[in-house]
């Protein structure tokens, strides 16, 4: 999972739009191809990699066929309200949780020592 920046493509500011233009087209794939040509396949990559560090583009956590983007809409629809999302926090499974290192055979051990007595 690409790690997720904004909102929607949006947002992003156009100084990072900028720089990562720049970046892109000093790869060297696209050296000696006419500008014109350069511009369009810049502009593609540029959109995708926006697309994948924004929320509304993201795949929707309960049904992977959907986008946040298109459960949105959906919830709107049902509801009749305008929905907006201003901000959000990402979680990752796990995250936060102390993970006890226990050695598996000695606590084997130790159960099977109960038993021998």
């Amino acid at each position: 999972q690409p790690d997720v920046k904004f909102i929607s493509v949006d947002e992003v500011p156009a100084d990072l739009k900028e720089k990562e233009k720049a970046l892109e087209m000093a790869k060297e794939d696209l050296a000696g191809k006419p500008d014109n040509i350069k511009d369009k396949i810049v502009e593609g990559r540029l959109k995708k990699k926006f697309e994948e560090t924004a929320l509304l583009g993201q795949k929707w956590l309960k049904d992977e066929d959907k986008t946040v983007q298109e459960v949105l809409k959906e919830k709107i629809a049902k509801l009749g309200e305008n929905i907006v999302i201003r901000r959000f926090t990402r979680l990752t499974l796990g995250e936060g949780l102390d993970k006890k290192d226990d050695d598996f055979a000695a606590g084997v051990e130790k159960e099977l020592a109960k038993y021998r007595q």
